[in-house]
Parts: structure tokens; sequence; C-alpha cells
């Protein structure tokens, strides 16, 4: 039978650290972090982020910016830093979140909103330039066990309706399993924002969709299952996303996109050292082993720009 995961309940009610879930954004924050090393520059997430967005879209004409899920505060505190004039607002459904982001940007201008951004009415996002959802579309509702079966019949199950509409206003491509999961959150996330039509948008997450580039197939263990996977947390479950029904949405809307992985923008230099790291898991222990960690996830994990020109 169909369900639905959510992560609300979790992040309403008080969970107030990632430090049990080390993200890619954070696992760079620190200057000392060793996983800086390994970079061509060893430089923070947010500040490499910005300098890639650069290449991509005009971000000194941006002036209206919405961060959806800021963790700590941390890639905003970043942008505001590169660029003071920038008014920024923060919205998260957990208020242990947002306290903590205010704290962190205390010395800059920034709105900070508790909500569940599904909820907000969609005119609250006029006039926003540029629209992050950073390592949180996995925290989006997920159908689980949705019956393949589904698509020779009328659906009953709301949920299921609900995702058959998608499937057709969208022309999804229809998943060939006995079972599968859905990400209805992040489809619904991009659709509100595409319909909003805030002109750039960058969204990034652990992909079900990732593949090893051919250079580094022999360095890189990454195995794709091509639908969104469950990863077991401390209290919740997320799921991984599938970023070729997010690019479907966006282009049905006029936008055109760029996706990829972290790597693209978090460039790696491989040195003989870490490649012979990288081919040889065994030899891995303490900061070698988070470092190993961290270079497969820059290839697990993909980005989405989208860019609709007003």
């Amino acid at each position: 039978m169909t369900r639905l995961n959510s992560t609300a309940g979790y992040y309403q009610s008080g969970e107030e650290s990632l430090g049990w879930e080390l993200t890619v954004s954070n696992a760079l924050y620190p200057a000392e972090s060793p996983c800086r090393k390994i970079l061509r520059n060893p430089s923070s997430y947010g500040d490499l982020l910005y300098d890639y967005l650069s290449l991509l879209i005009p971000m000194g004409r941006i002036r209206s910016i919405l961060e959806i899920g800021g963790g700590y505060g941390y890639v905003m505190k970043d942008f505001l830093t590169r660029h003071p004039t920038l008014s920024a607002t923060l919205v998260d459904i957990s208020p242990r979140f947002s306290e903590i982001q205010r704290q962190t940007l205390k010395e800059y201008r920034a709105d900070f909103v508790i909500a569940d951004f599904m909820g907000l009415d969609p005119s609250y996002l006029a006039g926003k330039d540029l629209a992050l959802l950073n390592e949180n579309l996995g925290d989006f509702p997920t159908l689980v066990d949705v019956p393949g079966a589904m698509f020779q019949r009328r659906p009953q199950d709301p949920l299921e309706r609900r995702l058959a509409e998608l499937f057709t206003r969208y022309s999804l491509d229809i998943p060939r399993a006995e079972r599968f999961n859905f990400n209805l959150g992040a489809v619904e996330a991009v659709e509100k924002l595409c319909t909003s039509g805030i002109p750039y948008v960058f969204a990034g997450e652990h992909s079900c969709e990732a593949a090893v580039p051919e250079p580094y197939r022999g360095l890189l263990s990454i195995v794709s299952s091509l639908q969104p996977e469950e990863i077991s947390l401390r209290g919740h479950k997320e799921y991984t996303i599938r970023f070729s029904y997010l690019e479907k949405v966006a282009a049905c809307h006029g936008y055109s996109t760029r996706r990829g992985p972290f790597a693209d923008f978090l460039k790696i230099e491989w040195s003989d050292r870490l490649r012979r790291l990288m081919a040889s898991p065994a030899l891995a222990d303490g900061e070698s082993e988070i470092i190993r960690h961290f270079v497969e996830d820059l290839y697990k994990y993909e980005y989405l720009i989208l860019v609709k020109e007003r």
C-alpha cells in the first residue's frame, strides 16, 4: 500500500543538530576541514557555489534571495559576505534551525520565516530573484511502495491520484517496477517555484541517478538504482532524488536547465596520493576515510540550476 514518508514532525519537534548527518556543505565549513585539502580552491561550500553560479547567472544583478531550509545558515552567510546588499529570506520548517540561522547571520540583514515551504502563499515568492534548496530535497515528502499497476487503472487513493496527475501533466517516464518510490514533495516544490516565476533556482541533493565519469570509474564506487532510495538517519528517513523528473517539470514551465555532480563546482585536485587512497579503500583510516566519503559524495550529489529570464 502506498504510504507517505514525511520528516516534518521530526524537524518541528526541536532537533537542533546536523552533527550526525554530515552534509557536503557542512563538511567544508571549518577552515581547517581536511576535505578542503583535496580541492583546487580550498574554500567554503557557499563561496565556491557563489563563484559557480556567477558563471551561469548574473549574480551582480540579484537583489532578493530566498533559501528554503537553510541548515545552520552557513551558505547564506557566504552569499551575504560576497554580496552584502542582497535582501535575504530564509524559510525553515524547524523553529530550532531558524534560531540557529538567526544567530549565524546576526551581523547581516536577513528575514527568517518559520513555515512549511509548501504551505506558503505563492504571492510570497513574487519578486524573489534566486531560490536555493541545498541538500534538503530528500527531506520533502516521498511516496513509498507505490504499486506500478496503478497506471493500469484509475487510482482511488488520493495520494496515487495526485501522483498520476503529475505523471500526466509532465509526461514523466513510468517506472518499470512492481513497486517504486516517488519524490512527491521535491517535484511539487520545483513546480511551485516555477509557477511563481522566480528566474533562477539552485537545487542540490543526493541523487539516485548519479554516474561516475569515465576517468574515475576505477576510483569511485557508486551504484545508482535510478529510483529514490531510503536513507535511514537518526529519528527520520530521507530519500535520494530522481533529478530527471525535476528537469522535466522545469522544462515544461519554460526554464532552461543545467545539471551535474557537485564536483562541477567543488573541483577536486586529483593528486597521486588521492588516487592511491581512492583506489585502495582498505588503507583508509581516520582523516583519510573522511576524505574518501567526501570525494564519493561529490559525485553522488547532483545539482540542478533553473534559468528563466524575466
